[in-house]
């Protein structure tokens, strides 16, 4: 199979790791900074890039993971989906809903097998989850994405590039309560501008402390919050309500709580950073889509949510989430 990729920063990397473990290479990579796509491309014996349709146009790879911030979201998605070739899409997709709807159109028209990196999905704690609540009925989810942000990615604090914390981090929190809950019909969120500073200044210029209530198409409520401010212990949390029913899932490996009488202490081997690799290549080496767990399709659904709480943020209402 020949692989491609698109922004090789950041999370690229782990997806970089991945396929090295699967002992697939890199044919071609591409990054608008020239220094960082040559470093790379000599680390994988690759051919380096900075315009992403002259990649295309000359590699003609099997499949592209494109890895680029949310604001750097233009034509690469669709251009490559048009080419053919297969798609591993970084989370979240877009800044917005009107920026995403054609690539998914686009997506969608062309056939090709697509993935979008919602690591979760593919943890063991999730599946496990799954298989014990199996047709019981959630009342009620309440996650969390809280941490401290640090200097990796300035643009994690500036709206304009990353869109808020509850679009472009706590995103993971939203995808998983929509696949245990449902889709999402209405949101309200109400926020705080960030208490977090770095050499005197705020780290981010957007409200950093959130919290955001979900009404659910099947009748569950929710409620997500977030926050830069702070290393917070399970950080990373989702917690599902039901009739004699409690599962605490703390992102990457613990799974807690109880079953009726069932008391659950269980922990994972693997987190889900791998294996979305391993089953989107799968995906493509079979051309079967039902073995993705993330389609772009289902990723816009989950950007149609976090974009209604922004929208919430700024007016103080109750939002539609536009699916």
């Amino acid at each position: 199979m020949k692989i491609a990729m698109i922004g090789v920063g950041g999370i690229a990397g782990n997806y970089r790791g991945s396929l090295k473990r699967l002992g697939q290479p890199v044919a071609a990579v591409c990054d608008v900074n020239a220094e960082r796509a040559r470093q790379v491309a000599a680390e994988e014996g690759a051919t380096s890039y900075t315009d992403h349709q002259a990649l295309l146009e000359k590699e003609k790879p099997d499949a592209v993971f494109i890895a680029i911030p949310p604001f750097a979201h233009t034509t690469e998605v669709s251009d490559a989906a048009m080419a053919g070739c297969a798609l591993f899409v970084a989370k979240p997709i877009a800044l917005d809903v009107a920026t995403a709807r054609p690539i998914a159109e686009a997506v969608r028209q062309s056939g090709v097998i697509n993935q979008v990196g919602y690591m979760a999905r593919y943890a063991d704690i999730t599946e496990r989850a799954r298989q014990l609540i199996g047709d019981r009925e959630i009342g009620m989810l309440i996650g969390r994405f809280m941490c401290r942000m640090g200097a990796s990615h300035p643009w994690w604090g500036q709206r304009a590039k990353c869109g808020g914390q509850m679009l472009e981090q706590t995103t993971h929190v939203f995808d998983a309560a929509r696949l245990f809950g449902g889709e999402v019909t209405q949101v309200q969120a109400w926020g705080r501008p960030s208490l977090a500073v770095d050499n005197g200044k705020p780290v981010a210029d957007f409200e950093d402390c959130t919290t955001c209530n979900l009404q659910f198409a099947r009748g569950a409520t929710g409620n997500i919050s977030s926050t830069y401010s702070a290393r917070v212990p399970d950080g990373f949390a989702l917690e599902l309500i039901g009739a004699d029913l409690y599962l605490r899932l703390s992102y990457d490996l613990k799974l807690t709580g109880h079953v009726g009488s069932e008391e659950i202490a269980y922990t994972g081997e693997e987190a889900g950073y791998f294996r979305q690799v391993e089953q989107f290549l799968e995906a493509v080496r079979t051309r079967d889509q039902n073995k993705v767990r993330s389609s772009y399709a289902d990723a816009f659904l989950t950007l149609a949510v976090t974009d209604a709480a922004n929208r919430s943020l700024q007016t103080g209402q109750v939002e539609g989430v536009e699916g």
